[in-house]
Order: C-alpha cells, then sequence, then structure tokens
C-alpha cells in the first residue's frame, strides 16, 4: 500500500575517544562556505600578524646594503609563506617530514641540515632563542647568512639590479645538497630559482610586497639547467647522476592532453611522466612490492627544494614517492610507484606518498597550480593503479589525528592508524575542490527515485494518462507519495476545480498512474504541492543523468533553484544545461555538473555564456569581505575566468593575466572586489579597475597594479 510507514531506529551514542573515526560523507554547501570562511579567517591573521614584517626586512636592507631588495621578502614566501613558524613545546619536531626550519625565514637547526639558527645568532652575536623566536632577528640572520654567502660566492650586485649575481649565493645559502652532483646541485639551484621566480612575478601579500624585477634567467642558469628547473615534470636517473625534463603528455594539463598511450609492456613506463628511476637515497626506501592501493596526502612541513634535498640525504630515512612544488605546480617523483617509500610507518606497503610544498598549518598554503598539479598526478595514479579515485576523501580537513574509514583510499597522512603525530594535510587543504577535480566534476552515486508527500481528502480514482476516461484503480484517502505533475483534463466541483495531475503508484491498480490534484487537501485550484508547501515538478521535465544527480543532491525542489522550468538541453561547446526557476546547472564532461544563478548567472549570459568563459568549475560560494565597504561577496570560477559580486559593485568577470595576478596578490581581501569588466588600455594592453587597485597588463611589462 502506498502510505507513509512510520519506523523507529535506535541511534547509537559513542563516548568520546582518540582517534575518532570520521564518516565518510560529502561536503554540503554550507560546509564549503564555513571552510572558505575559515580560511580566509586565517588569513586575515596571518597578516595581521606579519604587518611589522616590512619594517623588519627595511632594517634588514639598511644593515646589509649589498642586498638587493626584494630578495628577503622572495626567501620568506618560498620557505614559509610569511609565516612566522616557532618551536612548540615538544620542539616542533613531532609533525615534520624533514629537518625543522624556524622563524619567518625558515631557518634550519641541523638535524641533517646546517644549523643556520646557530650560525645566524653568531654572525648576530645574539643568543639562539632569540632568532628562533623574535621575527626581526630572524630576519636579520637570514640576512648575515646571505650576506656571507655572496661575500664567498663573490657575488656584486647593485642595491636594485643586478639580481641575476645573486643566483649563486642563493644555492649556497639554502643550507642543503652538500654534493657537487647534478641531482644534489640540482636541489640547490631549485630554491634559487624559486627565489627569482617570485621576483620576476612579484608578489602583494597583504602588506609584504616583493617588488617585480626583470629577471633575466639565462644570465642566472646555464640554458640546459634553466630548462629543467622550469620544467612542469622532472625525470631523474641517479645511475647517470642525471635530470631531464619530462615532455610526456600526461604532464600537461587536461585541456591539451592526448589520448593516453597504451604502455609497452617490455618497458618501464609505468610512472607518471615516465619518471623511470628516482634520485631518493637507496637508504630511505625499500624495493619491496608496493601493492599501490591508496593515496596519501602530505605536506613536507619545509620547502620543495629542501624536501629534494632530504630524500637524497642517507641518514634521514625517509621518502615519498612524489613531490609538488607551491609556485607553480612542479612534480618531482622521488621513488617508483612499485617500491615502497618510507612516508606512513605501517602503510607504506600498500600506499603511494605524495608531498606538497609548505605546512599544514598555514592556510595560505593551497595554491590553484599545486592543487591541480596534485589532481592531475592524483588522476593518473587512478589510471594505472588499483586506486579509485571516486573513494577519495570529501569531508573537512582536520588539524588533529582522525582516523577515516578504510574505504576511503585517497586520504591524508592524520587519517591514517599508527600517525598519532600527524594531521597533514591539515585543515586547509580542499578537499571538497579536490574531489571534483580528480573525479572531473562528478557527484556522488544517485539517490533514489524522488518522491514527496502529500494529503489526500477523499478516494481519488486513478487514470493511465491526464486526458484519460477510463479508470485503472484507486488511490486511498490518506497520506501517500507522488513522483511528479502535468498537466491535463479539468476536475471541477462546484467553485473547485483543478488541471493538474500527480503521477504514483495506485494502492489498487498499476504503478505509474495519474490521480487528479483535486483530491488533495490543501492548496487551492490548479495548484499542487506537496505537504511542505514545495511546487511539484512537471513530469515532462524533470531533471535526469549527471545534472539530475547534482540537482537532487542540492535537495531537488528545497534547493535554492526551485522547480525545474525547461528540459535539459544540449549547450554549446558540447555540454548540457537544464534551467530552473531560480538559476541553472551546467554540464560537461570535462567539468562535472555545477549551478549558476543569481547575478553572476546574469553577467555570464550577458558576456557570451559558455562559448566564452566556458563551463563552471564550482558552485558560488561566500568571498572575502570587501576592504572598502566590508560587503561579502560572491564568487564562482568557469573555465576561463573568475566571476565575482557585491551589491556595491555588481558582477565582473577576471580573467587571464590580471586573473593570475589577482589570485596571487591577496584577491577581493586586498584588491577589493572587480568594479569593471577587462578593458582595453594602449594600442595593445589591457586593464580593470578594482575597488583598491587598477591592474595593467601590457604584453612588455606583464601586470602591474597602480
Amino acid at each position: 500500500m502506498n502510505r507513509l510507514m512510520m519506523s523507529a531506529a535506535a541511534i547509537a551514542l559513542l563516548a568520546a575517544a582518540v582517534p575518532t573515526v570520521a564518516q565518510e560523507r560529502a561536503p554540503t554547501a554550507t560546509g564549503l562556505r564555513l571552510f572558505e570562511r575559515e580560511r580566509q579567517d586565517a588569513q586575515a591573521l596571518q597578516a595581521r600578524q606579519r604587518a611589522q614584517y616590512p619594517l623588519y626586512f627595511r632594517r634588514a636592507y639598511e644593515r646589509f646594503p649589498e642586498i638587493p631588495r626584494g630578495v628577503l621578502e622572495a626567501i620568506a614566501l618560498v620557505e614559509t609563506n610569511w609565516v612566522h613558524v616557532e618551536p612548540d613545546a615538544h620542539g616542533n619536531a613531532g609533525h615534520h617530514h624533514m629537518p625543522a626550519s624556524y622563524g619567518v625565514m625558515g631557518l634550519y637547526r641541523g638535524g641533517g641540515f646546517d644549523n643556520q639558527v646557530a650560525d645566524g645568532a653568531a654572525l648576530l652575536g645574539v643568543s639562539e632563542t632569540l632568532v628562533l623566536r623574535d621575527p626581526e632577528t630572524n630576519i636579520l640572520a637570514a640576512a648575515a647568512l646571505l650576506a656571507r654567502a655572496m661575500q664567498r660566492d663573490g657575488t656584486r650586485t647593485s642595491r636594485d639590479a643586478g639580481v641575476e649575481a645573486v643566483s649563486g649565493a642563493l644555492a649556497r645559502y639554502a643550507g642543503y645538497g652538500r654534493g657537487d652532483g647534478n641531482i644534489e646541485g640540482f636541489a640547490r639551484q631549485s630554491f634559487a630559482y624559486e627565489v627569482l621566480q617570485t621576483l620576476s612575478r612579484g608578489a602583494d601579500g597583504n602588506g609584504i610586497r616583493v617588488p617585480k624585477l626583470p629577471i633575466e634567467m639565462q644570465q642566472a642558469f646555464p640554458a640546459e639547467r634553466l630548462r629543467l628547473l622550469s620544467a612542469p615534470a622532472l625525470k631523474l636517473d641517479h645511475a647517470r647522476d642525471a635530470v631531464t625534463a619530462n615532455d610526456d603528455a600526461a604532464t600537461r594539463p587536461p585541456a591539451v592532453q592526448r589520448t593516453a598511450r597504451t604502455p609497452d609492456a617490455t618497458t618501464q613506463t609505468l610512472d607518471f611522466g615516465e619518471a623511470l628511476w628516482n634520485p631518493a637515497h637507496g637508504s630511505n626506501y625499500s624495493t619491496a612490492n608496493n601493492t599501490r592501493s591508496a593515496v596519501i596526502m602530505h605536506t613536507i612541513e619545509g620547502s620543495y627544494a629542501g624536501g629534494i634535498s632530504w630524500f637524497r640525504n642517507p641518514s634521514s630515512n625517509v621518502s615519498a614517492h612524489y613531490v609538488i612544488r607551491r609556485s607553480d605546480g612542479q612534480i618531482t617523483q622521488m621513488v617508483r610507484e612499485h617500491h615502497q617509500a618510507w612516508h606512513a610507518a605501517y602503510h607504506n606497503h600498500y600506499t603511494i606518498g605524495i608531498e606538497h610544498d609548505g605546512r599544514a598549518g598555514d592556510a595560505g598554503n593551497w595554491t590553484a597550480a599545486m592543487v591541480n598539479a596534485s589532481a592531475r598526478l592524483v588522476r593518473g595514479i587512478c589510471a594505472r593503479q588499483p586506486v579509485n579515485c571516486a573513494s577519495a576523501w570529501r569531508g573537512p580537513g582536520y588539524d588533529y589525528w582522525n582516523v577515516v574509514p578504510d574505504s576511503v583510499r585517497i586520504k591524508g597522512h592524520g587519517m591514517l592508524t599508527s600517525n598519532q603525530n600527524r594531521y597533514d594535510p591539515g585543515r586547509y587543504f580542499p578537499w571538497a575542490s579536490f574531489y571534483t577535480l580528480i573525479n572531473n566534476g562528478a557527484p556522488p552515486p544517485p539517490a533514489a527515485t524522488p518522491t514527496y508527500w502529500v494529503d489526500t481528502f477523499a478516494n481519488a480514482p486513478g487514470f493511465p494518462s491526464p486526458t484519460s476516461t477510463a479508470q485503472s484503480g484507486t488511490l486511498n484517502t490518506g497520506r501517500h507519495y507522488v513522483y511528479c505533475k502535468t498537466w491535463g483534463r479539468e476536475i471541477r466541483s462546484g467553485a473547485s476545480f483543478n488541471r493538474w495531475w500527480l503521477r504514483t503508484d495506485l494502492d489498487v491498480g498499476p504503478a505509474n498512474q495519474f490521480v487528479s490534484a483535486y483530491y488533495l487537501s490543501r492548496w487551492g485550484n490548479d495548484e499542487a504541492r506537496d505537504n511542505d508547501g514545495y511546487d511539484l515538478p512537471r513530469c515532462e521535465v524533470l531533471p535526469h543523468g549527471e545534472i539530475g544527480r547534482k540537482y537532487y543532491a542540492m535537495g531537488g525542489v528545497r534547493s535554492h533553484l526551485g522547480v525545474p522550468e525547461f528540459a535539459e538541453a544540449a549547450a554549446q561547446l558540447g555540454g548540457r544545461y537544464q534551467q530552473f526557476r531560480n538559476g541553472m546547472i551546467l554540464w560537461h564532461s570535462r567539468t562535472g555538473a555545477f549551478a549558476v544563478n543569481g547575478k553572476i548567472l546574469e553577467h555570464y549570459r550577458a558576456t557570451g555564456s559558455e562559448t566564452r568563459w566556458g563551463f563552471a568549475l564550482m558552485d558560488e560560494l561566500d568571498a572575502a569581505p570587501s576592504p572598502v565597504s566590508g560587503q561579502r561577496g560572491k564568487y564562482q570560477y568557469f573555465e576561463n575566468g573568475l566571476f565575482l559580486w557585491t551589491p556595491a559593485t555588481g558582477a565582473h568577470a577576471v580573467h587571464g593575466a590580471i586573473l593570475a595576478h589577482f589570485e596571487t596578490n591577496g584577491r577581493e581581501a586586498a584588491l577589493g572586489y572587480p568594479k569593471t569588466g577587462e578593458q582595453a588600455h594602449g594600442s595593445t594592453g589591457r586593464k580593470q579597475q578594482f575597488e583598491r587597485r587598477t591592474l595593467y597588463w601590457t604584453p612588455e611589462r606583464g601586470v602591474w597594479a597602480e
């Protein structure tokens, strides 16, 4: 019988214990908004904490005038993302995958690397404790160490020019990689390259500015080494002490990736990027077979270049299969996937470890470049190993040990048993968007066919169609589920009438029949709503497929989209879309299905829709408060740009080189919301006005702010 049946369920409450076993669950829209707000609040706190850093850097340059302006800030960005790292009560040793580093400048204190803390303290004539805990002294110590390296390297520069000459001193300053071979040298030079790369791009991090300088990289590094330093992924051959660039299609972004080749069984081409050998020292991993059924995400708790050097150190007894650089997403493979890297204690025998540049506690660590590179890598692992990308964690991140179910096969280090002192990749890792990236936007498995509860005041005759007059059965008085409504012949008694018909399963008679909405206990003439007052969807336009899964996961008619108005249709450029009362859902095989609504949808449609902006990469989320008005707006990424909106500024898109600068310089929290779209500047340039700055771009100069 088609009646609502109430059942009781016993709910067991588990006593709080460590570790907690988290339930595998998809993030809700509210959860995503809270995550984004928490991340932005943490970044704002970091900005307040480093308000005095520009003064400290200026004093360091006054004391060591031979150091070109901007170099110290660039080092701090590479090493710590401008976060002052202090020792904790346990010596800051519990969470590190490599020797710990401290302060704004990320100075090492021995443990396998140089003791930069002690050396810097001696050069300044101060205590090591002061170097560890005082940001200004930490910056001065780094400046003293770099000035000494410049002297020993014979570096000659002017205050604001000739920065390329510092590359050798930067490599000497790095504090690791004592060997002279290509691989050891690559680690030190990678550090120097990233510092100069930061200077060439410039940065403005909430008060700390790295001036954009015209760096001639070919003057800083030999041509072949420069090609390697800037490559998207690397191939390292320890036997020949060689580092070569990898140009395999697997390392390219999805938009330009070629059809995958069938691997030749006679050659070792199974790993991402065809990294035929690894540079980790032989004492830091095991050649025992790895069953490769899970992927573990880490933060290296240090710098990318330092991690490469540490895994090459024979005394480290630690390694990972891959390391990824924060600034541009460069990937280095260090252990073959079929070997056991030493990264997850008792879980090494079945896991592939991926180390990410930076620190788990840093809210600003997860750049789009690094996350996208990590997603490309994990997608590649899922394609060639027995790992299911759909089994990845989709819930919140954690800053404590939190064991998750074993069914989750792509997860963080701190989600494993026997890793009590770990919590990486930390609470700020964007698990929800990462899940979408590795699954090409695929939503979770479809829910059951949605139904809606209604009450009828009398026995309702059933019919095979809304226009039929041949009764097929009866729906008895009471509470019933229905699937949808459709327009049909009128049922009338006096002044009461209704032309809507409800598809349902009869109590007496077959399934998928129709009864008149006239028999509903409420809502009146020509109305067809469920018991909660929500409009029932029309049968002709019911969402299905990927769009349907997205819509019902959002809450269906109870979501902010409301009821569907038109059936799903073909979009331009190979996708699909469906219009709802308060918005639309866009889908493409390369992005997945996402909702677009409100002012962002209006601007999207008015400026070319998918033909210009591509398809949505995420749902709309709350953005940071405006630094001018204090208003918190909305943002949404599309394939070809970022849309932002506030009531004061309206909706505008940011894209191209201006978007790249906007993202790396604090986005709306620092520069404010866009007030205009991109406009012409001169004969070849572009400009866009934001609340606090106007960004300009020319082919010759790149992007700058005024």
